[in-house]
């Protein structure tokens, strides 16, 4: 079972930040990567794209337009993948496991997009969540599967959730080839199932329960909400906290309610409930201060946090390693805080 929870903290619209749960079966080999301006990208390797038969010019080319902090899990073996990050407009991306996801078939027209690489590629184009959505409204893009770069041999099956400076969010699945997208400010929590027209259901269905629909009161509201680790329980749990919480009133309140928040919805370290061969669990939560442009990993392993900035001297790819795959220890040699100045010079994975 694949788990993550985000949470987009617009409660007070003068300090957006997104907290995000990152879960899966165990650590991942993971970098902090710092993409600048007017790189160059490709939406596959040449490699993959020669074994799905896919013609050199129908791989998407793109140059980012925007600079971008990301969360880049692989190896130079594996290849890598982007799955979290922000820009240096302030928009968010974070990309979440869809067990539900059907991308469409590698043999039609128009040009392919590795999921691995969807959101580098967002992070590299657009400033908002209006832009995102109404690029994939119109293009015909196909996203492709690829393995997940580390050893659990799963598929790279992915939505994606979108944020920005504005307080707006955004959701991006695709469905039989077909992008299905929704844009709402108050689309704050997303899981990775139920599909999210269903998800939102889910919501209004609770928001009556908790006496919150002004059209439909409630007598007697029910405060409570499900505590268990499945997606929709998450997806309740984290609804039921931020339906409740008061706007914070300063920045450094916005950052760690939404770590607060996201807290909540945390699996613990070998929950493994229904005894199953292997069972994800919270492996890292990220943070991105949308306007503030601070963008953070917090590691279950080091129970340390990890910050970056945007620095006027960005003019090549650069990372810094976090942590091993299967490794109970940091591999990162700052143990705290401000990593920024730590990273060195690095070919683009994604060229």
């Amino acid at each position: 079972m694949h788990m993550c929870t985000r949470i987009f903290n617009n409660l007070n619209d003068k300090f957006p930040v997104t907290a995000r749960n990152m879960d899966w079966y165990w650590p991942v080999n993971t970098y902090f990567y710092a993409f600048p301006r007017g790189t160059v990208n490709r939406g596959l390797s040449a490699e993959s794209a020669a074994e799905l038969h896919i013609a050199p010019q129908q791989v998407l080319q793109w140059t980012s337009e925007y600079a971008s902090l990301t969360t880049v899990m692989g190896s130079n073996k594996k290849g890598y993948a982007a799955v979290d990050g922000l820009n240096e407009a302030g928009l968010a991306v974070n990309g979440l496991y869809d067990s539900h996801v059907s991308y469409g078939p590698t043999n039609g027209k128009g040009h392919f997009l590795s999921a691995n690489r969807w959101v580098q590629f967002v992070l590299d184009r657009f400033a908002n969540v209006q832009q995102a959505i109404q690029y994939f409204a119109t293009r015909n893009i196909t996203i492709v599967s690829e393995l997940l770069p580390d050893t659990s041999n799963t598929q790279s099956h992915l939505h994606l959730a979108l944020s920005d400076t504005e307080g707006n969010s955004g959701v991006i699945e695709v469905r039989n080839g077909r992008f299905e997208l929704y844009e709402s400010r108050h689309d704050t929590v997303v899981t990775n199932q139920p599909d999210y027209e269903t998800q939102r259901m889910l919501t209004a269905y609770w928001q009556y329960i908790w006496g919150q629909r002004p059209n439909a009161p409630v007598e007697h509201p029910v405060y409570s909400a499900p505590g268990g680790n499945s997606a929709t329980q998450r997806f309740e749990r984290a609804s039921y906290y931020f339906t409740f919480a008061q706007p914070a009133q300063k920045r450094r309140e916005a950052v760690y309610q939404a770590k607060s928040l996201v807290a909540a919805c945390s699996v613990p370290v070998h929950f493994n409930p229904y005894h199953a061969e292997k069972a994800s669990y919270t492996i890292w939560t990220n943070l991105a201060d949308h306007n503030k442009k601070i963008y953070s990993l917090s590691s279950t392993v080091s129970m340390n946090t990890l910050s970056l900035r945007f620095s006027p001297e960005l003019t090549a790819c650069r990372r810094l390693l976090l942590q091993k795959e299967k490794s109970t220890k940091s591999a990162c040699p700052i143990k705290a805080g401000d990593v920024t100045d730590h990273l060195v010079t690095c070919d683009n994975p994604f060229s």
